[in-house]
């Protein structure tokens, strides 16, 4: 065509055969990912390598590992691959009827729970699925492309992203039955002064908050573990120390005594984020909608 440059493309078939050994690093699970053998699979990644005289992965006798090339590769498959996705959304869009599916990354399943009751009534064509981690892991995995919306616990000011604040959330602290403190309703922020206590992961919002308290009032607890939310729960269950959790995290069900700091409450925020590129994508762009509009239907 003239006056415009030959198109250049990369094979497909080699291109998803190094996608999916990246994602698990494993030419036999890979081939069972894509419903392919495992020869074709080898043979394709090979024959990728060599088309371009590079190195995508490291092999030996301990596995796979992928190369500085090849990490770089990854990042711009995970976007072509979320392409795909959202070709195929469009594909099969019909009416209304939206299909398609929908990956969320959340620092906590009950902030999104109510969002997701409302918005798989409305459009229950599209698949959901749920993973939980801290902001910052969720944050990351929004940027490679690896969930389509994030519900985070902070504000991360990036440009490349649309966010809508959903609200705040008090922290606390929570114990067992046989703790000193169990009788009470609430502690002061000096109470924490040496207390053993089991903290969130570096990485979490709620940690954050407390800490920025306790730092300006040069309070230090004695904390004796670093766990994930649910880990925090059961260690507290087991009388190991006292936890730091949202008040909204804690199960209904569970025995734990919940605490307000009365003098110096830390909060939290929560926001629901998507990348702006991926804004147009149906499932997503319904899924902000609901976000901004307090989960009701607009």
């Amino acid at each position: 065509m003239a006056g415009r440059d030959r198109l250049r493309y990369v094979n497909f078939n080699q291109l998803r055969s190094f996608y999916a050994v990246a994602l698990e690093l494993n030419f036999t699970k890979a081939a069972e990912w894509l419903s392919i053998g495992q020869p074709t699979v080898t043979t394709q990644v090979k024959d990728l390598e060599e088309a371009y005289d590079v190195q995508l992965f490291h092999r030996s006798p301990q596995g796979l590992e992928l190369t500085d090339t090849g990490h770089a590769l990854l990042s711009l498959a995970r976007q072509k691959f979320a392409l795909e996705d959202q070709a195929h959304t469009l594909l099969t869009s019909t009416g209304n009827s939206f299909a398609g599916r929908l990956h969320i990354g959340t620092v906590g399943p009950f902030f999104v729970m109510d969002l997701l009751s409302e918005y798989s009534e409305r459009y229950p064509l599209i698949k959901v699925s749920v993973e939980s981690g801290n902001s910052d892991a969720i944050y990351q995995r929004l940027l490679n492309f690896e969930v389509d919306v994030a519900i985070l616990g902070q504000d991360y000011q990036d440009h490349k992203l649309e966010a809508i604040n959903l609200g705040h959330h008090e922290i606390t602290i929570i114990v067992n039955r046989s703790h000193a403190w169990s009788g009470r309703n609430n502690v002061d922020l000096a109470e924490l002064d040496g207390q053993r206590m089991i903290y969130r992961e570096e990485g979490s919002m709620t940690r954050r908050a407390l800490e920025e308290k306790l730092e300006a009032k040069n309070i230090r607890p004695n904390v004796v573990m670093e766990l994930a939310r649910d880990s925090v729960v059961e260690a507290v269950s087991a009388g190991l120390g006292a936890g730091i959790i949202a008040r909204d995290e804690l199960p209904e069900t569970s025995q734990l005594k919940q605490l307000q700091i009365r003098d110096e409450t830390p909060f939290t925020h929560s926001y629901a984020v998507c990348l702006k590129e991926r804004l147009a994508i149906t499932p997503i762009q319904v899924f902000m909608n609901l976000a901004r509009n307090n989960g009701k239907v607009p």
